[in-house]
């Protein structure tokens, strides 16, 4: 009954690869061939990274064909893709950093992007990873201002400071004593990631280790780590 189900649902609603938006015949993983040949992993060795003296995994680089799906996913407003890109995240994820958390979070936007936009692709991100364990992702930490574009800042030091005091933890109790994963769809120099992760140890928590889908340029790319920061993903911002 349930192959016969999925037949139908497959005719109905004709299912789209996550990351290039291609129609598949079959719904499967939700991955067509060519994207599937084409994702840019980083190699075992690249994988986790520290930043700002946070240990953060990232599974993919910020190369195509993922870019084009983070960006669909936020600006044409296809929350769906959140479903398959978290089975990746989730699996680096528990290679890399299992064991080390209790919960899952994740980086907010605003109130006014999550009202443009409609939804958190962190929030959805984390959900969805958080099902791999039996888990729900709880909101712990809160953006207080809109500050400016990352995007539009140059320097590592001028980004850090555009997200001093711009997270907050309103409730310090729900943290207290608690080890976090800490997720967010794209990092690289890690300003905003930090600024959230050391929130959540201020406010109380045990510890936190950090996931995100990509982050950085493949070797192949010749660009250089930090180019691309958490909160910029693109020239519109978080």
């Amino acid at each position: 009954m349930g192959k016969i189900m999925d037949v139908l649902l497959d005719l109905l609603f004709p299912p789209k690869c996550a990351f290039c938006g291609a129609l598949m015949e079959h719904s499967g993983a939700g991955v067509c061939p060519r994207c599937e040949a084409a994702l840019p992993y980083r190699s075992d060795d690249q994988v986790l990274r520290e930043i700002n003296g946070f240990s953060a995994a990232i599974t993919f680089y910020y190369d195509e064909p993922v870019s084009d799906g983070v960006k669909a996913l936020k600006f044409r407003k296809t929350p769906w893709r959140a479903k398959i890109f978290a089975r990746y995240l989730a699996q680096t994820a528990g290679e890399f950093l299992g064991g080390q958390f209790d919960e899952i979070t994740f980086v907010p936007v605003s109130l006014r992007r999550n009202y443009e936009r409609g939804f958190d692709q962190a929030r959805l991100l984390a959900d969805e990873t958080a099902k791999a364990w039996n888990l729900r992702a709880v909101p712990t930490v809160k953006k207080v201002r809109d500050n400016r574009r990352q995007s539009s800042l140059d320097s590592p030091e001028d980004r850090a400071e555009n997200v001093k005091n711009v997270y907050r933890v309103p409730h310090p109790e729900r943290v207290a004593g608690k080890r976090f994963l800490l997720i967010d769809d794209v990092l690289t120099t890690g300003s905003t990631i930090s600024a959230c992760a050391a929130a959540l140890l201020e406010a109380g928590a045990e510890s936190v280790v950090c996931a995100a889908l990509a982050g950085g340029r493949g070797p192949q790319k010749g660009a250089l780590e930090g180019e691309l920061d958490a909160s910029d993903k693109d020239s519109t911002g978080n």
